[in-house]
């Protein structure tokens, strides 16, 4: 490892884009030989510009950002005299004026490396993503990172986190009191629905359920969901709902970098400790174009038999996450 070398992460999007980010950048550093520092103190999960991402999680290979230094050549040159910013806030600062410019890839591209190439020459580089973009890092899985080659993009995440990050022992505890409390000897249908700013349609969920409860009556549903008319919906319809206590805004706003949010770094936290509950249940239904749904995934034991990708229902879906896939890798 280069000492004078940094791979700057930053927070941009939900949690479940982050968590990806930063994923591939243990790699990426990995290969390249630089340091990796992580920098959440945009005001998503922050509530007073501190740097949250080691309240989340504990890693002793990501540093803090302290540790960068203050001369030193940047790429992209954008964020020269910008490290302290945020991602919104420098995209605003230069391309405020484009209406699209947090969904359109070619303005993102002026913000973040291209994890394709290992060749930078600068001192820092600085890198954010929605989506994990392992195609472009899998060119260098040679000599000491061949292994991973012949690993599927989930099988590599999920190796990476298990090795790389451990989830903050505080929010651990808050998992286990609740599965002490509510998860018990009945088997546990792990739900995610995504109803705000993106709507998964959830019809097909209740006939996915209804199901299970024809073969199990006492079967358990966590409902993990980021709009409280779909966790109340639930609770009408079935009996054996359980959900975490979380915060609402009131309208259909966005739960999750909502500044209206009274503390959001417990936002944050409500959110892991969600991901964590669905990743420990017996069976999980979910969408894929969802991050937080896939991290949860990523961080289960779950027979891949008794996981249900609820999108593969939808040919409207499906066109979608073509097109996800598409932008994923650069090619529109």
């Amino acid at each position: 490892m280069d000492n004078n070398k940094f791979l700057l992460v930053k927070g941009k999007a939900g949690l479940g884009n982050r968590i990806l980010a930063v994923l591939e950048s243990i790699l990426y550093a990995k290969i390249t030989h630089r340091q990796l520092v992580v920098d959440w103190s945009d005001y998503a999960y922050s509530n007073d510009n501190e740097n949250v991402f080691h309240k989340f999680f504990i890693a002793q290979g990501i540093r803090d950002t302290s540790i960068i230094p203050s001369e030193s050549s940047i790429y992209p040159q954008v964020w020269r005299k910008n490290l302290n910013k945020s991602v919104n806030e420098v995209i605003d600062l230069y391309d405020g004026g484009e209406k699209d410019r947090h969904r359109n890839p070619k303005i993102w591209q002026k913000y973040t490396i291209d994890i394709a190439d290992t060749n930078y020459n600068e001192d820092i580089l600085v890198r954010w993503a929605y989506f994990h973009q392992l195609s472009k890092l899998r060119r260098h899985f040679k000599n000491d990172f061949k292994y991973l080659a012949p690993l599927n993009d989930a099988d590599i995440l999920k190796k990476t986190f298990y090795y790389n990050l451990e989830i903050h022992p505080n929010i651990i505890q808050r998992v286990d009191e609740f599965k002490k409390k509510h998860f018990h000897r009945q088997q546990i249908i792990g739900v995610h629905v995504r109803y705000t700013d993106l709507k998964n349609p959830y019809d097909k969920y209740y006939r996915i359920i209804n199901e299970f409860l024809q073969k199990n009556p006492d079967i358990i549903i966590f409902i993990a969901t980021d709009n409280q008319h779909i966790e109340k919906e639930f609770k009408t319809k079935y009996t054996n709902v359980i959900a975490t206590n979380k915060w609402y805004p009131k309208d259909e706003s966005s739960l999750h970098q909502n500044r209206n949010c009274p503390d959001r770094f417990e936002n944050g936290v409500q959110a892991l400790v969600d991901i964590c509950l669905l990743s420990e249940c017996d069976y999980l239904i979910y969408d894929t174009t969802s991050t937080f749904a896939f991290i949860a995934k990523l961080l289960s034991n779950i027979p891949e038999e008794n996981i249900i990708d609820i999108s593969k229902y939808s040919l409207k879906q499906q066109i979608k996450n073509f097109l996800k896939w598409m932008r994923q890798r650069q090619l529109i």
